[in-house]
């Protein structure tokens, strides 16, 4: 399949968010500026008090005015908080439900080998954290923002205009604090520690996820934290880093949070000579007061919102990174084939980045036969599988059915057409039907029962107490052995009843009677379908119809399994160190003490043969 580079925006705004958000903007920016009106009016009452004519006011109202503006004040800045909040929250959601929703898509039109290359903690904090700054940034701090730049501004503002003298004071205490943030600003910027920072999260999250998984191989072997030694150096790091940027960082807040609860001391230590030399009246100096409380603090928001936006741009920058990495394209045909399409590989190339992981592969699988990859590890065997189910990229040549390069059909066709089981099946947190019926909302008992049945875990599936609604998975009632779970993956391809199977070595895990029980399952599924099977375990393969023999990527040998004894190649060399495994021996002391004194002998040991 050919991979084709995500070019549209990866951040989609519909209409219906674009009109909430800018709804939040307006009412948060109402909100601010409704906000000096009641200390505007406790000063007119302290000028009502003092005995100042109406006339004489800057504004003329009475005291029964003021109070009713300042009821009407509070209360529209109550509804506009409340609309504010409501839609910047709602257009929040809209957004990150959209864009988790396509990034998810994306993911899943992604090749199996960038998946594999991937740490679960990666992915888990683009999905939680990077998504959770974009949510956060639009309900939270584009509000704050506008409350945060207007309320400094027009509180100053109102503040001149009472008393300019007192008012220029706190102006320049508004421009001493902007110049200690831009500081602040560009020094994180020449040290990038927002970009280490979330790195060192990063690797501590990957770190974190696999020391619990490990936690059972740890205490097994009586191993303490310290003796993790990854997940100790990510500790440290984070550590460090956090260290490091409190003590780049401290001075600057400690002195910039100081300047912004000055306005109170300043109104307080310049007023009273002001008031005493007759340039300030006793009401504007209360009101300086009270006003000094609230006209700077909103800059503490911009503060955060300088480090918010940093993290905000590495996010989005790890989002743009993903949704730019080219997915597998596909067609939309979707002709009626036969019930058994022929497979044909025509000069196969796979290359992973700069890497080429198999090569000129050629190759027809007719219908209704089976055809066997062997080679040694790291030949390319579940490549060439994944490739062979649509799951990996194709760099040059052809994999079709029928005639239709894979590249032509949808994911849904080749979903109707190909089922692929692979080495370790993943079970979902679910139901047993759920894991079934994979995909499909209300499956039929029968059909789940019949699927079950031929993939022979029936029996243990009747066996659990709530039968196919038993819970499994991460936080299931119940745990299944690597077996079972194996025998579920059948009973998925036993419900699609696809024509063509893509087997990863079924029984890899399986123990020999689950391995009887797999193989008995799959002689019954099997019929009728095109077979392309991954082998280890040779003995299970010899009555294919081919067996494909992989060297460094490469088909070095093909043939039935006669034939390619009869070559003497690499295929005859596979088989005898397999023949050899399958029958090694081991001594063992006899089993019961009766058995010795029946035979007679004290000492006698017992031949067995495993067979694995």
């Amino acid at each position: 399949m050919a991979h084709k580079a995500h070019t549209s925006p990866f951040i989609k705004v519909s209409p219906q968010a674009q009109l909430m958000l800018a709804g939040a903007l307006v009412f948060g920016a109402l909100d601010t500026i409704l906000l000096p009106v009641p200390y505007l009016m406790a000063w007119l009452m302290l000028e009502h008090l003092a005995g100042t004519p109406p006339g004489s006011m800057p504004i003329a109202l009475s005291m029964d005015q003021v109070f009713f503006w300042v009821v009407v004040a509070m209360a529209a800045r109550w509804l506009a908080g409340l609309l504010s909040t409501t839609l910047s929250h709602l257009s929040a959601m809209v957004v990150t439900t959209d864009l988790r929703t396509r990034l998810l898509e994306h993911l899943g039109r992604l090749p199996m080998h960038w998946h594999a290359g991937q740490t679960k903690g990666g992915l888990k904090k683009v999905f939680t954290s990077d998504i959770g700054e974009v949510e956060g940034f639009l309900a939270h701090h584009i509000p704050d923002t506008v409350s945060a730049l207007l309320l400094p501004i027009l509180s100053l503002a109102c503040l001149v205009w009472v008393n300019w003298i007192l008012g220029l004071l706190l102006v320049l205490l508004f421009v001493a604090c902007l110049l200690v943030q831009a500081a602040s600003l560009a020094e994180m910027s020449k040290n990038s520690i927002m970009g280490r920072y979330n790195r060192a999260l990063e690797d501590l999250n990957s770190a974190v996820v696999e020391f619990v998984r490990g936690m059972p191989v740890i205490k097994l072997f009586n191993r303490e934290l310290s003796s993790f030694s990854k997940m100790r150096r990510c500790v440290d790091e984070f550590r460090d880093i956090q260290t490091q940027g409190a003590a780049t960082f401290a001075p600057r807040w400690a002195l910039f949070s100081t300047l912004t609860v000055m306005p109170f001391t300043l109104a307080a230590v310049a007023g009273a000579p002001l008031f005493l030399a007759g340039q300030a009246t006793l009401s504007e100096v209360t009101l300086f007061l009270m006003m000094g409380c609230v006209c700077l603090a909103p800059l503490t928001r911009l503060v955060r919102l300088a480090a918010i936006v940093s993290e905000l741009t590495q996010s989005l920058n790890r989002l743009r990174a993903l949704f730019a990495e080219p997915v597998e394209e596909t067609g939309t045909f979707s002709a009626s084939l036969v019930r058994t399409p022929r497979v044909e590989v025509r000069n196969l190339c796979v290359r992973f980045g700069e890497k080429t992981i198999l090569r000129n592969i050629s190759f027809v699988a007719e219908p209704g036969t089976t055809t066997a990859i062997v080679g040694a590890s790291g030949s390319g065997k579940s490549t060439l599988a994944a490739t062979l189910a649509g799951l990996e990229g194709i760099h040059s040549g052809t994999v079709s059915l029928d005639g239709y390069p894979l590249s032509a059909f949808p994911a849904s066709e080749l979903a109707r057409l190909i089922t692929p089981v692979f080495q370790a099946p993943h079970i979902f947190s679910g139901t047993i039907a759920s894991n079934i019926a994979l995909g499909v909302s209300d499956p039929a008992r029968e059909d789940l029962a019949e699927a079950a049945r031929l993939a022979r875990c029936d029996q243990f599936v009747e066996a659990l107490p709530g039968q196919y609604e038993t819970r499994i998975g991460e936080g299931g009632d119940v745990f299944l052995s690597g077996g079972q779970k194996q025998r579920l993956a059948l009973a998925r391809m036993a419900y699609r009843q696809t024509p063509i199977v893509v087997l990863d070595e079924a029984t890899s895990y399986a123990d020999a009677e689950s391995e009887a029980e797999i193989q008995a399952a799959l002689s019954g599924l099997l019929q009728g379908c095109t077979v392309l099977v991954v082998a280890h375990r040779l003995h299970t393969i010899a009555k294919a119809q081919q067996i494909l023999v992989l060297k460094e990527g490469e088909i070095v040998e093909r043939g039935t399994h006669e034939s390619l004894l009869a070559a003497h190649g690499v295929y005859a060399a596979l088989w005898e160190a397999h023949h050899k495994a399958r029958s090694w021996s081991i001594r063992t002391r006899a089993r019961a003490e009766t058995k010795n004194e029946e035979k007679g002998n004290n000492e006698t040991v017992k031949e067995e043969t495993c067979p694995c």
